[in-house]
C-alpha cells in the first residue's frame, strides 16, 4: 500500500501497535498533519532517539488522533499548522500536546528566515542579496488577496472549498493587482455549500481585510500558494522554465536545517517539553 492511501484509521492502528512496543518505550512520538511536512520534520528530529510521523485524514485529525493516544502513552505530541491562528484577537492555543507553528504553516516559517530566502533566490536569479527579502515580500504581496479571501472563509465560515481550485494562470508581475473576480467564481463553482455566492459582497469582504494594514504576511499566506506565486515569479521573471512549486518545495526543504529551525519559537517550546519528559528529540550534531 502507498504511504497516500493510508488511512487515518490504519495508521492509528498502526501507531497503537508501535507505542505498545518495548522498542517503543521511554522514546518520545512526533506527529505532523502535513504528508510533505514529515520529509522536513524527519531531517529536523533525531529519528533514531524518536519517532516522527504523518497522521493522514486532514484538519481535525491530529487533534483527534493526539487525544486518543496521549490516553495510554505520555510521551507524545502533535505539529500543527498555525493557519491564521496568530491573526485572532484571542491567540490562546491550549490544546493539550499540540505545538503550533510560528507562521502560518512550516513552509512560511522556513520562509520567514533571511538564510532560507537567500539561498533560494541566489540558486534561481541573480538578484544581490540586498533584494531577497524585498522579493519575497512582493510575491507574497502578489497573492494578497487570494490570502484575505481564504482567511475571510476561516472568519466567517463560508464553507469555500479551495482544494484544486488553481490560479498560477491568473498571475502576472507585469501588472499591479491580481484579478481576484475569475479566482472567486472557479472557487465558487467548486463550493456547492458556500454561505455566501454575491460576487460584490464577497469582493467588498475581501477588499475589507486587504485594508488591514498591519496583517503579516507571512501569518497570512498559506505556504504551498506562496511556493506556487514563487515558482511563476521565477518562471516569468528570471527565465527558470521548467520550475514548479513541487520542484521548489523540495529546494525549500533541503535549504532548510536544525541551524536555522534552532530559532524558531517551535523548536524552543518542543525542546522544553523534551527536556521536562527527559526524551531526546534533537540530534545537536546535525547542522
Amino acid at each position: 500500500m502507498r504511504p497516500e492511501d493510508i488511512t487515518f484509521e490504519q495508521k492509528m492502528t498502526e501507531l497503537r501497535l508501535d507505542i505498545s512496543h518495548p522498542k517503543s518505550q521511554g522514546q518520545a512520538f512526533i506527529l505532523v498533519e502535513g504528508s510533505s511536512d514529515i520529509r522536513l520534520f524527519r531531517k529536523l528530529f533525531d529519528t533514531d532517539a524518536c519517532n516522527v510521523e504523518y497522521l493522514p485524514g486532514g484538519k481535525g485529525k491530529l487533534e483527534e488522533g493526539i487525544a486518543i493516544l496521549s490516553a495510554m502513552y505520555e510521551l507524545i505530541i502533535g505539529i500543527k499548522d498555525a493557519d491564521f491562528h496568530h491573526l485572532q484577537e484571542d491567540k490562546t492555543f491550549d490544546i493539550a500536546n499540540i505545538f503550533l507553528t510560528d507562521y502560518h504553516d512550516l513552509e512560511m516559517t522556513m520562509l520567514a528566515q533571511r538564510e532560507v530566502v537567500k539561498a533560494l533566490l541566489s540558486e534561481y536569479t541573480t538578484l544581490d542579496k540586498s533584494e531577497h527579502l524585498a522579493c519575497r515580500d512582493k510575491v507574497l504581496q502578489k497573492i494578497k488577496t487570494i490570502s484575505c479571501f481564504k482567511w475571510l472563509n476561516i472568519r466567517e465560515v463560508l464553507e469555500f472549498k479551495f482544494k484544486n481550485v488553481g490560479f498560477q494562470d491568473l498571475v502576472s508581475f507585469a501588472d499591479a493587482d491580481f484579478d481576484i473576480a475569475q479566482y472567486i467564481q472557479r472557487v465558487l463553482s467548486n463550493s456547492s455549500n458556500a454561505v455566501l455566492t454575491d460576487m460584490e459582497e464577497i469582493t467588498t469582504k475581501i477588499n475589507a481585510l486587504m485594508g488591514v494594514e498591519e496583517v503579516d504576511l507571512l501569518q497570512l499566506t498559506n505556504g504551498h500558494d506562496a511556493l506556487k506565486a514563487f515558482a511563476v515569479y521565477l518562471r516569468k521573471e528570471h527565465s527558470c522554465q521548467s520550475l514548479g512549486d513541487k520542484s521548489l518545495a523540495s529546494s525549500l526543504r533541503i535549504t532548510s536545517s536544525l541551524s536555522i529551525f534552532k530559532r524558531t519559537d517551535l523548536y524552543q517550546k518542543i525542546n522544553e517539553w523534551a527536556i521536562e519528559k527527559g526524551v531526546t528529540v534533537y540530534d545537536d550534531a546535525v547542522v
